[in-house]
């Protein structure tokens, strides 16, 4: 397979006289050069807001046809080394804070008083220092990673999108714009924190200010690049659509057909390895940062219903969108999972009079179904849906034992 792969690769980077490995096609297949009439014919254009919206932090994504690449560079590190040292000097200045206990007249809200329970307390600086982890690692690699590993993988979603199939570019471009909404959901979240906030910044110095909302604001970037992973999770999945589409299109089996499938197949795994490799360290920080927050939230919510009798509408909501968030991330790779199935019973059902091709194909059938693709955090684990019943199996264990715990206190 990795042989044919090279082959593929060989094959592509000839002139355009000689690239006749994918020629045109009815239905979802064109030839190269149809593909480069159109602006709009490719997925770099389908990204084109999403890597503008990445120039604006600093990181740039796709360097071909952009001339300040090098000053987007230096903008990034700078921006990278300040929201690092803002991350350093909050997560100080917290910790410093809830170390020492407040009267009741200096808190600002009784339910999430953490003088009030060292159960508070513990559960406080657990989620100060999960959000600083989160930030801390998440965005140096996601930086490093730009312009590194992410160039290669994104080659090989160009070479499959240039040389094998013709997605629908507006309607991938459109679902690829609710990707915003993750990013927007938790820019609100912040700017509504900053603003209850603001009477405590009263006293505070003009620097004490920045590095408050720059702590704040640098989520914004291990955010946005959990997006991007969801959508080229996303893009893969549609691949393997285009496989199975070609499969059941195709009324006669010649050894030209087969050699196509096997060639698309291993650049689709191919892509799917290239996710791994490129996103499995943001991967296995981020989910942790999620059931570890998770938990921390549901159990300042508890708290805040049993002592005011109402539950905190803030803590609500960013939740209720980090879950959403979690599925969402969760249920990309089970899509590549399941597309991948289809192209296996497609192969399946290709009933063909040479048994040596019916061979071949349903030995390409068998391997698809042994090596599913799969999206994995660094190998730890498999990301799937299975992670929503374990977050909420996980969230329910750990909210009894610590209500327990801070129940025991109340009664000491």
């Amino acid at each position: 397979m990795t042989r044919l792969f090279r082959n593929f690769i060989r094959v592509r980077t000839r002139s355009q006289s000689e690239l006749v490995l994918f020629p045109a096609m009815e239905g979802n297949k064109v030839s190269p050069s149809a593909v480069q009439e159109s602006n709009n014919g490719n997925v770099s254009w389908c990204f084109q807001p999403f890597f503008i919206w990445m120039r604006l932090l600093g990181i740039e994504l796709y360097h071909k046809c952009f001339r300040f690449s090098k000053f987007i560079n230096v903008y990034g590190i700078l921006l990278l080394l300040m929201c690092e040292w803002a991350s350093v000097d909050f997560i100080a200045i917290k910790f410093w804070k809830i170390s020492f206990p407040f009267t009741q007249q200096q808190s600002t809200n009784n339910a999430l008083n953490v003088s009030m329970s060292t159960t508070l307390s513990w559960n406080a600086r657990i989620d100060t220092l999960n959000h600083f982890c989160f930030i801390a690692i998440v965005f140096p690699t996601f930086f490093h990673m730009a312009h590194h590993k992410w160039l290669r993988l994104w080659n090989v979603m160009e070479t499959f999108d240039f040389a094998y199939c013709k997605l629908n570019h507006d309607k991938l471009r459109r679902i690829l714009l609710i990707g915003f909404f993750p990013i927007l959901a938790e820019i609100g979240i912040i700017i509504y924190n900053l603003l209850v906030k603001i009477p405590d910044f009263a006293n505070e110095t003009s620097y004490r200010k920045f590095v408050t909302a720059t702590a704040y604001f640098a989520k914004i970037v291990p955010i946005s690049a959990l997006v991007l992973y969801c959508s080229v999770v996303w893009l893969s999945s549609l691949f393997y659509e285009e496989i199975r589409l070609d499969i059941e299109r195709t009324y006669k089996v010649n050894q030209e057909n087969i050699r196509r499938w096997k060639c698309s197949l291993v650049l689709a795994g191919e892509v799917v390895d290239r996710i791994n490799d490129t996103f499995g360290l943001i991967l296995l920080i981020s989910i942790t940062h999620f059931f570890v927050e998770f938990i921390a939230r549901s159990f300042y919510l508890v708290n805040s219903i049993s002592t005011t009798n109402r539950p905190d509408c803030i803590t609500l909501v960013s939740m209720s969108s980090e879950v959403l968030f979690l599925w969402f991330i969760a249920y990309s790779p089970a899509k590549i999972h399941h597309r991948a199935i289809q192209v296996g019973k497609s192969l399946r059902k290709i009933d063909s009079v040479d048994n040596n091709l019916q061979n071949q194909v349903s030995l390409l059938a068998l391997g698809i179904v042994q090596n599913l693709p799969k999206i994995s955090a660094l190998g730890h684990f498999d990301v799937s849906l299975h992670l929503i019943p374990q977050l909420i199996g996980t969230t329910l264990a750990y909210l009894f034992i610590l209500y327990q715990f801070h129940a025991s206190e109340r009664n000491d």
